[in-house]
């Protein structure tokens, strides 16, 4: 009876899509939780496809979108030490350091995804994102975060801050974690007094 009450359901969700009923809202009216079907063709990405253009700093990048017009992209989450400020009293070496980090993980990539938060943007007109090497289906997986995005790949390897910013704070707890483990073993810039002093 079970495999029956099966199969009905899955001509139901035939028929529901041959004449244009919501699947999603069928399947969870009906509280459908045994049915092994994809329904990944009627999902789009999470995530915005651009064309990455340069690095500007850090924690910063000029990407394309999908409109042709160049973007600057504030990576959510973090925060690297000055190197190209108005200010010239505020940069500093390990601004440098970590503007050339971000630059030669950078290097090869056309392709980058964006994932964003609460705010979509920041007073100086940025845009306020993850940005994601891959078009990852799963943005909360710790493992697709310390593989594929830029913002926590910075954090885990010592050339950046986890810094939260309310509201915009989805990927805190991991970014946090990550900084954490790399002060703790020293990794990156993190082996330099004059860079912890930057954050005490």
């Amino acid at each position: 009876m079970k495999t029956k009450n099966k199969w009905q359901r899955i001509a139901i969700i035939i028929i529901a899509i041959m004449i244009g009923v919501g699947v999603p809202e069928y399947l969870n009216s009906q509280n459908v939780t045994d049915l092994n079907i994809s329904d990944s063709y009627n999902q789009e990405s999470k995530l915005d496809k651009v064309k990455f253009v340069r690095t500007v700093d850090g924690d910063t990048i000029i990407v394309t979108d999908e409109n042709g017009e160049d973007k600057r992209v504030r990576m959510i989450g973090i925060d690297t030490p000055e190197s190209v400020a108005t200010e010239e009293e505020r940069n500093n070496e390990y601004g440098v350091m970590a503007s050339d980090y971000t630059k030669k993980l950078l290097e090869y990539s056309d392709t980058l995804y964006l994932e964003y938060d609460i705010d979509a943007d920041d007073q100086y007109d940025r845009i306020l994102a993850y940005v994601w090497l891959d078009n990852v289906d799963d943005t909360f997986n710790e493992e697709n975060i310390e593989n594929s995005m830029v913002n926590a790949i910075i954090v885990k390897n010592g050339y950046g801050v986890a810094k939260r910013y309310e509201p915009t704070v989805a990927h805190d707890d991991c970014l946090q974690a990550l900084m954490k483990e790399a002060k703790d073993n020293n990794t990156g810039l993190w082996q330099y007094d004059g860079f912890r002093k930057l954050w005490d």
